[in-house]
């Protein structure tokens, strides 16, 4: 700022006006600031209007802060109590906030976070039942609450059941080892029953020694065998595609192979190490 324009910015503040010159070189100038001890004065000098929403003007409230959070706390007790009498409108009432999306306006303290399911590959080798998959959450956005939340609830026990229970599983961690343990002892997840390996999702994705040694591994191949150099020789895209053709189960190349029976149940069940 030049010396000019600091003058200029001094003698401001006798006036209630700020004079500045901007980026461009324009002279600007901001009015109307007064001091909150002139304020009453400049009011009734009519040089400035009086605030229509002043908190000054408002009656100071008995109740403090402090104590107004208390009473809103017991009000929410009381609400909580209540509900206790009415187990299945809460159980009906959280399948509804997990189903219909209802970040900002929840009606429990819970809050739901990205469990991730679905791989960068999408689809390819992959199969999800469609309950984790299909119908996700609904936009509530504007929506009546009240009104939406009467209607879920009028489509019976069974569609509420199966939306909560949906929706759990989506949320499915595990929890520690032990838990963990336990969870898989009751559910038998099966990798398997979901994903196969293929070129694009997993095959292509990892180097042409490795692919060799698991063509080896899974066709009892020694090092020296034909069937081992010539794939050895294979690029490494043509590597991918004939793993992923012997895991599809391709009749001609199982039948070229001579797979076995012994040899087929190996390649049905493997997974990468990362997996087991």
């Amino acid at each position: 700022m030049t010396s000019m324009n600091w003058t200029a910015f001094l003698m401001s503040f006798d006036t209630g006006i700020i004079i500045y010159v901007e980026s461009q070189g324009e002279v600007q100038s901001y009015e109307g600031l007064i001091c909150k001890a002139d304020k009453a004065e400049a009011v009734a000098a009519g040089v400035l209007a009086k605030s229509q929403h002043s908190a000054e003007d408002a009656p100071k409230s008995p109740i403090s802060q402090k104590l107004r959070d208390d009473l809103g706390r017991v009000s929410r007790g009381a609400r909580q109590h209540a509900a206790l009498r009415d187990p299945d409108l809460l159980i009906d009432l959280q399948a509804y906030q997990l189903s219909h999306n209802l970040y900002w306006s929840k009606p429990f303290g819970l809050s739901v976070e990205d469990v991730p399911n679905w791989p960068t590959t999408g689809a390819d080798g992959y199969a999800l039942d469609g309950r984790l998959t299909e119908n996700p959450p609904r936009d509530m956005y504007g929506k009546d609450l009240g009104k939406s939340f009467r209607a879920f609830r009028q489509k019976g026990t069974d569609h509420i059941r199966g939306e909560l229970v949906r929706f759990l599983a989506a949320q499915l961690r595990g929890g520690d080892e032990k838990l963990m343990a336990l969870i898989e002892k009751a559910t038998q997840p099966n990798i398997r029953e979901i994903w196969t390996p293929t070129a694009a999702n997993f095959f292509g994705r990892v180097g042409g020694p490795y692919m060799s040694d698991l063509w080896r591994e899974l066709l009892d191949l020694p090092v020296d065998h034909p069937t081992a150099t010539s794939f050895d020789k294979l690029k490494k895209g043509e590597k991918a595609a004939k793993l992923e053709a012997l895991f599809r189960g391709d009749h001609d190349l199982l039948n070229a192979l001579g797979v076995t029976g012994e040899q087929a149940d190996k390649i049905a069940v493997w997974l990468p190490e990362s997996m087991e």
